[in-house]
């Protein structure tokens, strides 16, 4: 298969580099950041089980799914990996090529100011190390990594099935090629956009070759300078406790989720990310023994929400609000997450960035909140709003993009 097929389509012909004018200067997209540890290969010929406190597991290293994801996301193998022989397919040099060179554009564009910025304006929130806990989030571990790089466990809540990382040493060629131009069309909105729409994802990442959010989240992790441990799956039990499982059967069983395990570039320590297909309207929710249980156990985290489709704005999302509300020690997100009445009062301490204007002609006009419009009028008449050096939601490719941190007092 040529290259020139996965050119043809929109994500790496017109859409991204239209979106990407500017060329930003090469990186070398798998150079440790700064201040972090220069990362070595997991030998797992003498792997022994390290653990991940915060999740209280202990984990095997399996090199096999660092080995993977970085074949996927286009990236030179670890020396000693069995896969190195593909890398001699003109199609993956060419589709690595290709990857770098968008790869590059959206970490210099929002991923390295996302960081930066982070680093001021989310300091108390990253220096905490709380778990982040991310509803509505499809595989999005790129953006939540990006503001709270040292958080120990991201839990991450979507629609989308976790599916599974392909393995590619008992797959033909001709079949990896096809794998690679579908996974990179996958991830067409949120190179573009910095958000999975949820229709495209239904489609996307439920289709027999990519196979669910998975294989994103591994993508994602490695082409941020993370070392993949090891892959498990759980299931949660009604009392909240969970059992490990073989594989992914989320498609059959509810409460069936993944966990990723991976480095800390910074100090090699062990990071998970969770990720559980399920419904968080309120019926369902209810219904659900197991996550209701969890979500009550929960300890105080940082709530992270975006481009969420406006959906805590409406009446069948309420046991979401409360929980989050009860849970959150701070809660950073955009217009789109938790509306601003809520978080009025004496409970919270609100920092208010961007601009506020009415939300994109996708949803109605009667998700524009008219108190938030207020408070960024009256913050900004005060010199108390502050700029966003990126663009990151549903008014893409412009300024005109906001962000909300609420505090808890005391």
């Amino acid at each position: 298969m040529k290259l020139s097929f996965v050119l043809s389509i929109p994500i790496a012909g017109g859409m991204i580099m239209a979106s990407c004018s500017n060329q930003p200067q090469q990186q070398n997209s798998t150079a440790p950041k700064k201040d972090c540890a220069v990362k070595k290969s997991i030998d797992t010929s003498k792997a022994k089980p390290v653990a991940a406190k915060p999740m209280g597991d202990t984990v095997t290293p399996n090199r096999k799914f660092n080995d993977e994801a970085r074949f996927i996301a286009g990236m030179k193998q670890l020396p000693g990996s069995s896969l190195m022989a593909l890398e001699k397919d003109t199609f993956w040099i060419r589709y690595a090529k290709n990857f770098d060179t968008q790869w590059n554009q959206v970490q210099a564009k929002r991923i390295k100011p996302m960081s930066d910025w982070a680093a001021t304006e989310l300091a108390a929130e990253c220096k905490s190390n709380l778990d982040v806990f991310y509803p509505f989030s499809g595989p999005d571990i790129l953006h939540a990594n990006a503001f709270f790089p040292n958080a120990h466990v991201y839990h991450l809540y979507a629609l989308e099935r976790a599916g599974a990382v392909p393995d590619l040493a008992k797959m033909k060629t001709a079949a990896i090629d096809t794998y690679l131009t579908d996974l990179y069309a996958s991830l067409a909105d949120v190179f573009t956009k910095s958000y999975f729409i949820t229709k495209n994802m239904l489609t996307d990442l439920q289709r027999e070759n990519v196979n669910g959010t998975l294989t994103p989240i591994c993508v994602f992790l490695v082409r941020s300078g993370h070392e993949i441990v090891n892959v498990k799956y759980f299931h949660l039990n009604e009392n909240g406790t969970e059992t490990q499982l073989k594989k992914d059967s989320a498609a059959i069983h509810t409460n069936d989720f993944v966990k990723v395990y991976f480095k800390n570039p910074a100090d090699s320590s062990i990071q998970v990310v969770t990720y559980m297909k399920c419904d968080l309207s309120d019926n369902p929710l209810k219904a659900n023994k197991g996550l209701s249980t969890w979500l009550n156990n929960m300890p105080m985290s940082i709530t992270y929400i975006k481009s969420a489709s406006y959906l805590l704005q409406n009446s069948f999302f309420s046991v979401m609000r409360d929980y989050i509300l009860k849970k959150s020690q701070s809660i950073v997100q955009d217009d789109t997450g938790m509306p601003f009445k809520y978080m009025g009062g004496d409970k919270w301490n609100i920092s208010l960035y961007g601009v506020y204007i009415k939300p994109v002609s996708s949803f109605p006009v009667g998700f524009f909140q008219t108190d938030l419009e207020k408070a960024y009028k009256v913050s900004d008449s005060l010199k108390m709003v502050k700029k966003l050096p990126f663009s990151l939601g549903y008014h893409w490719g412009t300024s005109l993009q906001n962000l909300i941190k609420a505090e808890r007092k005391g």
